[in-house]
């Protein structure tokens, strides 16, 4: 069977930072079950040329990523594959997929709607696809019944040793290059995306991870994550790694086998990671930084206790405080992600957050992004509660809502502003300001988000 897997386009063309590697990971399954397989990153081509690809390999069986950013792109690039190419079995997956199936059965003509964690229900979907068998046996799956109603036939279990899942198979892409991609802003190009584990052991009120992943970590051996780093280097060109791990550094013992690793391969392999500020010492820091590690993105969010609190983040002020000193001394790049707008919300909290910034001085900061109610989170859960919003919102509208239960979007956009302003003057000098101007124009006018690798690295 001739299998085509293909990820979401974007909204506004713009490179993309890495391949997609949800589809390369099904593109390795189909592949390994002797499909011809070919994926398409629609994130450097628009739906016109995607469908072109997709008429010229003329396939059998058809998955599409949809997530809730953007899932217009999604319902609009299923419309056009189904016109050219109707025969195709048409299949969608992804975190929007999983929460809103039957929305995927409304709003696109797909026959299946795969839920959550997708490896093993895809290698049994193909299965008795090929051997036209019935579909109602394949756990993990919505399908589509003859009146378009859903069916659904039952959960699947996690899968419990992620070792067992092959590597990516990037050669699935049409002429593919690590360095086609932006990458990593800290990291050498080419920067290759890596995923050690899944889950996280945290449950934050604004992230959807638990309900994607289940509500425990589950990781790769040391051992597996290195043959793979071995492999990047040697045979796709790599010269830095970007771990996608919600939470790197959960299995201390595991995290120093890695870098052990990292450290006898001799390849001087640079690369950077996700953490909670709880989750890392001055010893682990230390073989972090000796093995490559330039660079820890942590979830700040807030300087105001409060709001910590308020976000079940399970750190205080003083917890982010004493882990940036600890890696800065470590001679690792610290970062601090951001966001305006949780419940509690007020020019206090912002205060309070620019005041702690000019304390911990990350090497920069992500976004300071206004709070979306996304579903599959414990605050679009009190959202709807509250009765400010419901699950037929995500079929009448193609936006994401921003959380304005406590202030109206000029207000939330005014502390915004306040903040990123407050950051930059703590900074000092003309860059941060510099920065402060572009961030603000890139979320004012997303569409001109196609020159952010054009701005230098010091100024995003």
């Amino acid at each position: 069977m001739k299998v085509l897997l293909i990820s979401q386009p974007n909204t506004y063309t713009q490179k993309p930072d890495f391949p997609p590697i949800g589809i390369a990971y099904l593109g390795a399954i189909a592949t390994g079950e002797g499909h011809e397989t070919m994926l398409i990153d629609s994130g450097l081509s628009n739906i016109s040329e995607v469908v072109k690809m997709a008429r010229r390999f003329a396939p059998d069986f058809i998955g599409v990523t949809c997530w809730t950013i953007g899932r217009k792109m999604a319902w609009q690039l299923c419309a056009s594959l189904k016109k050219e190419l109707p025969k195709a079995f048409l299949s969608v997956g992804g975190p929007h997929a999983t929460i809103f199936p039957e929305h995927i059965l409304i709003k696109t003509h797909a026959s299946a709607v795969v839920i959550g964690e997708g490896e093993e229900t895809f290698k049994e979907l193909l299965k008795v696809l090929c051997a036209k068998g019935d579909l109602k046996s394949v756990k993990g799956l919505v399908l589509r019944k003859k009146d378009d109603t859903a069916y659904f036939t039952g959960s699947r279990s996690y899968i419990e040793d992620l070792d067992l899942i092959p590597r990516p198979f990037y050669k699935g892409f049409e002429s593919f290059k690590f360095s086609d991609y932006c990458g990593f802003a800290s990291l050498p190009r080419p920067t290759a995306p890596v995923i050690s584990s899944r889950g996280c052991v945290f449950n934050c009120t604004y992230c959807g991870s638990v309900k994607f992943w289940g509500n425990r970590w589950r990781y790769r051996s040391a051992k597996n994550v290195i043959q793979e780093i071995e492999w990047l280097v040697s045979n796709m060109g790599a010269r830095s790694i970007f771990f996608f791990d919600d939470n790197f550094t959960v299995n201390k013992k595991r995290l120093v086998d890695i870098c052990e690793g990292i450290i006898s391969l001799r390849s001087n392999i640079k690369w950077a990671c996700c953490s909670h500020v709880k989750m890392v010492d001055e010893k682990l820091l230390d073989i972090m930084k000796r093995s490559g590690c330039v660079s820890i993105d942590f979830g700040v969010e807030s300087g105001s206790d409060k709001i910590l609190q308020n976000i079940n983040k399970k750190q205080t002020r003083a917890d982010i405080e004493k882990t940036f000193a600890l890696v800065h001394a470590s001679g690792i790049k610290p970062r601090a992600y951001l966001m305006v707008g949780n419940v509690g919300e007020d020019e206090t909290s912002i205060n309070q957050t620019i005041e702690m910034f000019g304390n911990i001085k990350p090497s920069s900061s992500i976004g300071a992004t206004l709070l979306w109610l996304l579903p599959g989170t414990a605050v679009y859960d009190q959202a709807v509660k509250n009765g400010y919003i419901n699950d037929d919102f995500w079929l009448r509208s193609e936006g994401v809502p921003y959380n304005l239960q406590e202030h109206s979007n000029k207000e939330l956009w005014r502390l915004r502003n306040r903040l990123m302003s407050g950051i930059a003057r703590k900074k000092g000098g003309i860059s941060p300001m510099i920065s402060c101007y572009f961030r603000n124009i890139y979320y004012n006018y997303p569409f001109l988000s196609f020159l952010r690798p054009l701005i230098p690295e010091k100024l995003r």
